[in-house]
């Protein structure tokens, strides 16, 4: 258990340091709604802001989960204030399970952060032509 609770608390620092890479999509959306760019790139930009957003806010979730686990003690605990807030039954599933879940989630974020910063740096780009 001592090497799960340290994985735990790995795998949260991992997702709690990817909260700052939302900000530069929100500057750039801005940036983007200021100038006169074609009408097309700002609803996409948005878009993808929002689905980053909303996976920024799963990651966060997990990560403060993953903190949880270490003044919980075991899954089962955490499982249990899981399924009586969400109404999910997530028990047993085991630690390594819900890591490969988290790089899922991670991944798809990286994705949507890509994307949104390049939709917006070329809708800055076609406002300035």
């Amino acid at each position: 258990m001592t090497s799960d609770l340290a994985q735990a608390r790995l795998s949260a620092a991992v997702l709690a340091s990817c909260r700052w890479l939302c900000w530069p999509s929100w500057g750039l959306l801005a940036l983007s709604a200021l100038t006169p760019a074609p009408a097309l790139w700002l609803p996409l930009c948005a878009a993808v802001a929002l689905w980053q957003a909303w996976l920024g806010w799963r990651l966060q979730l997990d990560a403060a989960l993953l903190q949880a686990v270490d003044s919980a003690g075991t899954l089962e605990e955490l499982d249990l204030a899981l399924s009586r807030l969400f109404g999910r039954d997530l028990a047993g599933r085991s630690l390594e399970a819900r890591q490969r879940g988290m790089a899922r989630l991670l991944r798809g974020f990286l994705l949507a952060t890509g994307l949104c910063w390049l939709l917006c740096l070329a809708g800055l780009l076609a406002g300035r032509m």
